[in-house]
């Protein structure tokens, strides 16, 4: 429970932050708009069509990751558990041209399948986007878990 407490407590930490990253632009807000659905999606398929083809980022963990690489980790990820985003905080959406690097924090459910076990985790990344006829891609990212069970 204690861990529940420190993982809901870190958005409000956060509030001073965030408060000021509410007025999107025209431009920032079709990125987010192409961001949200990505990070929550429920489909391996889907997941990797979020992706350019020349991805290359860190993700989570220590190797360099392809797109290839990641639908494999989201097929074994959705097979195996299943999540639910809870929170998803912007805290900065930069545009330039047909790039942008969009900040932001979020907070997820995951339910195990097999055991019914639940657990939360607080991430942060970095995206970096490519727009190409006329659609938004990640063309590379960071990301780290901040806090979990």
């Amino acid at each position: 429970m204690k861990k529940l407490m420190q993982l809901l407590a870190l958005p409000a930490l956060l509030l001073p932050i965030l408060a000021s990253a509410g007025n999107w632009s025209k431009e920032q807000q079709e990125v987010l708009a192409f961001e949200e659905p990505c990070i929550s999606t429920q489909s391996a398929d889907d997941f990797a069509n979020c992706f350019h083809e020349d991805f290359v980022g860190w993700g989570t963990g220590s190797v360099p990751t392809s797109k290839a690489d990641r639908k494999t980790m989201a097929t074994d990820s959705f097979a195996s558990s299943t999540s639910k985003l809870i929170l998803f905080k912007p805290l900065s959406v930069i545009v330039r041209g047909n790039f942008a690097v969009i900040t932001y924090l979020t907070t997820g459910k995951s339910t195990d399948k097999a055991t019914g076990e639940v657990s939360y985790s607080t991430e942060r990344w970095t995206d970096v986007c490519l727009k190409e006829n006329g659609k938004w891609s990640w063309i590379s990212d960071h990301g780290e878990t901040v806090s979990g069970d």
